[in-house]
């Protein structure tokens, strides 16, 4: 259980907040998906940690990342033109470079390129990687980029959605941490998956996924923490499923199917919204837009996938006749949907102090120890878990495993 004031810890990100200063200073931050930045479109609203940016894609196919405001007189950048490899505020014609170089400034005569070169501009950089664009708001000099597994150079592909929802970037953290929902909360979806998917699946292993509570295990890594959600099967084995967590943002976890694993990015907006990259990865990966019952009348927006709409006047948009013919949770669109509805469900930030945790809230409750653990380091100046200024991190794949009687999931080697 956690304390009022350390849930205030945990979830603030904004105005220097300890949690927002932990997260800037040692992580790479995802913030769009690549295919979303089309060279020549009009700069893109960012909003991280409480703060407004923008980002464009340049014809070269380079990334920029900057304030948005512009830097002579703050006029937003979202207004500007995209002009070669730069922005030009449309107010008084200043261009800055995707390096985040000043590069023309119409309004000044004399010294002119001396000038340019003396103004600084909030600048950052970036990186593609699992067909996502991340930023490091840290510093000039960004930290390695960590090791994630799905990635070309793990000869992974992805397929991915964006969501932004407005809820605290730690309630859909807890989603990703926690298996034992999703035979509650999807149990519509996962029959549907395991009636016309079955050729891609190993049938017993979801049957025992989605259908036994299951008791959690836990153990710190490098990189963060690794989560084993172990469930009994009627032969008295185990069937364990593997969770890894990269602190503070990213999770990967088995899916049951033998060609693709889940990804989760979360990204704190402010205080009350996060960015949501879920989807796969793996030899064939699927994304949500294909599969998942996505109703063409539901077609997703591209830079939203999540459809989560009205309020509890409405139930968020719950179709009560659909549940009445037999669909669980009445979210009939999506598993993200369903996530994102609960969460939103539960107010834009929540008391975590309120909680009555139970046995299978094993993955969720370390997690929040972790985080506490990371802040208390972090005032000492301690790097904390999966730190980008640390070593070179790598984040294995998750897995899943039979167990026998005599067997722990902690001795088993992850596939590469």
């Amino acid at each position: 259980m956690v304390t009022r004031e350390e849930n205030e810890l945990m979830t603030r990100v904004e105005g220097g907040a300890p949690m927002g200063k932990l997260i800037r200073e040692n992580t790479w931050l995802p913030f769009a998906l690549s295919d979303n930045l089309v060279a020549g479109e009009p700069p893109t609203p960012v909003r991280l940690l409480g703060e407004n940016f923008v980002s464009w894609r340049t014809l070269d196919g380079r990334v920029g990342f900057l304030a948005e405001a512009c830097p002579h007189r703050q006029a937003s950048l979202l207004l500007a033109r995209v002009e070669g490899d730069g922005l030009r505020c449309i107010y008084h014609g200043w261009k800055t470079d995707v390096t985040g170089a000043v590069v023309e400034a119409p309004t000044q005569l004399a010294r002119h390129d001396r000038f340019c070169a003396s103004v600084k501009v909030t600048h950052f950089p970036v990186h593609e990687a699992g067909n996502i664009v991340w930023v490091w708001l840290g510093g000039p000099e960004p930290a390695p980029f960590p090791d994630l597994p799905f990635t070309v150079e793990h000869g992974n592909k992805t397929a991915v959605t964006f969501s932004n929802l407005p809820v605290n970037w730690l309630q859909a953290l807890e989603g990703g941490l926690d298996s034992v929902h999703a035979g509650i909360l999807h149990q519509s979806w996962t029959r549907t998956v395991m009636s016309e998917k079955s050729d891609s699946m190993d049938e017993d292993k979801a049957s025992v996924a989605f259908t036994k509570i299951p008791i959690y295990e836990v153990g710190d890594a490098s990189f963060g923490m690794r989560a084993a959600s172990l469930r009994k099967q009627d032969d008295g084995k185990t069937y364990a499923r593997v969770t890894n967590f990269l602190f503070p943002l990213v999770i990967v976890a088995a899916t049951g199917f033998v060609d693709r694993y889940h990804v989760f990015a979360f990204a704190p907006v402010d205080d009350t919204n996060h960015l949501l990259f879920f989807g796969s990865y793996g030899t064939a990966p699927v994304s949500q837009k294909d599969f998942g019952a996505v109703r063409e009348d539901f077609y997703p927006d591209p830079r939203n996938f999540s459809t989560v709409s009205g309020d509890r006047s409405n139930r968020w948009g719950q179709d009560r006749a659909l549940m009445d013919a037999g669909h669980h949770s009445g979210f009939s669109r999506s598993v993200v949907d369903e996530d994102s509805v609960v969460q939103v469900s539960m107010g834009p930030i929540v008391d975590r102090s309120r909680d009555n945790l139970s046995a299978s809230d094993g993955a969720v409750a370390h997690a929040r120890r972790l985080l506490l653990e990371a802040l208390a380091a972090h005032e000492r100046g301690e790097l904390p878990p999966g730190s980008a200024r640390g070593p070179a991190v790598r984040i294995p794949n998750p897995y899943d495993a039979v167990l026998g009687p005599d067997d722990s999931w902690r001795d088993i080697r992850p596939p590469d």
